[in-house]
């Protein structure tokens, strides 16, 4: 049997990306034509406890494993500077 997980779909602004508990499976982030910083919280908004940051150089992508870190407030992605297209796998 295969596990599966849900996606964001992708997103250029900072979003509540789902309430309650959830496990953070990976980050899909690409910066757009400057440098980025992107985080993520375990809370419905850009506050609480960061989980994840990620700091690319101009027209980067990569894919953050997060290993089902547990959130249990829920997933914030916050675009801190730059440029994003992200998407969040999570279960």
């Amino acid at each position: 049997m295969v596990a599966g997980c849900r996606s964001s779909g992708v997103k250029t602004a900072s979003a509540l990306i789902v309430s309650g508990q959830a496990k953070l499976i990976s980050i899909h982030a690409c910066s757009v034509g400057a440098p980025t910083v992107i985080k993520v919280f375990d809370n419905t908004a850009a506050s609480g406890k960061e989980v994840a940051r990620l700091t690319l150089q101009p027209d980067v992508c990569l894919e953050f494993d997060m290993h089902g870190v547990l959130c249990r407030n829920g997933i914030y992605l916050e675009e801190a500077s730059g440029a994003m297209e992200v998407s969040i796998e999570f279960a």
